[in-house]
């Protein structure tokens, strides 16, 4: 990661946006537009006709900047592929640009090992039930950026003493079907403090399309994640580029 301070979507005269506008908060974050995070869903690319990797080749093409791979359903041998495969394709939408779009594996430490010992900048997003994010630090060093889904003040407080979290994921915002035993939405009002308790950069996830998008701006958020709204989506760089005008602004 190069020095300097990260792109905030949010305002910065927004009261909520000032936790996650500290420089040594995001200098983790240089370089990287953390306005548009893809969660890939190997399921729902499927059933739009397309690959998870042509799915994100179009969607980093389209704007996503931050590219999460997930797939709960294979082995580690074929996740490893499909992690490949997502990294081509990432590097195809992003030649003969200054674009730096991380890949982040969903748990799966042992392939970011991996991969990472082959000479990739792979990067790791776990829940509060996966590998400890202690235990992912000490297994792939310094570097990589580590994610961690949380939602309450236990959470956060745990997530900011562990001295290693650079990003928190809260959710979902609203009703989301991509997860059968997702609780309610909580709603943008909701989020907003929960981004200013946690005291950590954080992304908005569940529900999240482009007629939503707008009502996450000023939330403190430095970005959404969205599954469906690209994944099952007919022209996955269109979708990508109106969620990103929807939340950020188009002229942003």
């Amino acid at each position: 990661m190069t020095a300097g301070s990260a792109h905030v979507a949010d305002n910065p005269a927004d009261d909520s946006a000032t936790v996650n506008d500290r420089a040594d908060a995001t200098d983790r974050f240089a370089g990287i537009d953390t306005r548009l995070y893809l969660v890939t869903d190997s399921a729902q690319c499927e059933a739009a006709g397309r690959s998870v990797a042509e799915t994100v080749q179009a969607a980093v093409a389209g704007g996503v900047g931050i590219v999460q791979v997930r797939d709960k359903d294979i082995d580690d041998g074929d996740f490893y592929s499909l992690t490949r495969q997502v990294i081509a394709a990432v590097d195809a939408a992003t030649r003969d640009t200054d674009r730096t779009v991380p890949v982040v594996l969903n748990d799966r430490v042992e392939v970011a090992r991996r991969l990472n010992d082959e000479g990739e900048n792979v990067h790791i997003h776990v829940g509060q039930t996966d590998t400890t994010v202690a235990e992912v630090r000490a297994a792939l060093g310094a570097e990589p950026l580590i994610g961690l889904s949380a939602a309450n003040s236990d959470e956060f407080a745990a997530a900011r003493d562990s001295g290693v979290v650079d990003l928190i994921g809260i959710g979902p915002v609203f009703d989301t079907s991509t997860k059968a035993d997702a609780p309610d939405g909580i709603g943008p009002d909701r989020l907003r403090e929960l981004v200013a308790e946690a005291g950590i950069p954080a992304v908005a996830i569940g529900g999240i399309n482009a007629d939503r998008a707008p009502d996450l701006k000023g939330r403190g958020l430095i970005g959404i994640c969205v599954v469906s709204a690209i994944c099952m989506a007919e022209d996955p760089k269109a979708a990508a580029e109106e969620l990103l005008a929807a939340f950020a602004g188009s002229g942003q």
